[in-house]
């Protein structure tokens, strides 16, 4: 089983500076993959299960979602990018991590929690550093270690994540001239 990370997990990547601590860091936990469900700790965002967030019309049940978005501050309303990239991460990683369990055998309860801190980019704007621990229930350190990263390979966030995968930026609607 994983362990909660230590108050330095906000620290980009690599440093021991404590000016890189993190400005601001998201941290969800997901259970159950893409069957499960999500949740955002320390956030002040709308519960996407309350009986006031459907009526209020800030989630609807049709066709369309719309999710309220804040900044990435503590106690902002809605949800920021931050919190978004982990719930992603975390729903995608969770979910390989059952396809690679189911794989094995293996019927083992699973977790996973992602932190996603908010940097200051040394060349200029912001970074994410985004950090996974997983927890596997049942399962002896090493063999956990190895499906985790079994589902860290194969997981197409964490590819994304890696680099792996070119995103694409497009006008829409604008006419070229």
């Amino acid at each position: 089983m994983v362990t909660e990370p230590a108050p330095d997990s906000a620290r980009a990547p690599g440093t021991g500076d404590p000016a890189a601590r993190a400005l601001y860091t998201a941290r969800v936990e997901n259970t159950g993959g893409t069957s499960g469900r999500v949740l955002v700790k320390g956030s002040s965002a709308v519960d996407l299960g309350s009986p006031e967030a459907r009526a209020g019309g800030e989630v609807s049940t049709g066709a369309e979602v719309a999710l309220p978005t804040g900044g990435p501050v503590e106690g902002a309303e809605g949800f920021n990018p931050e919190q978004f990239l982990a719930m992603a991460w975390s729903t995608c990683l969770g979910e390989t991590l059952r396809v690679v369990l189911a794989e094995q055998g293996l019927s083992a309860e699973s977790a996973v929690s992602v932190e996603v801190g908010l940097h200051r980019d040394p060349a200029g704007g912001f970074c994410f550093a985004p950090r996974a621990l997983m927890s596997i229930e049942g399962v002896g350190p090493a063999r956990a270690q190895e499906l985790a990263e079994a589902a860290h390979a194969r997981c197409p966030v964490s590819k994304l994540l890696r680099g792996q995968g070119e995103p694409v930026v497009e006008l829409r609607g604008h006419n070229r001239g």
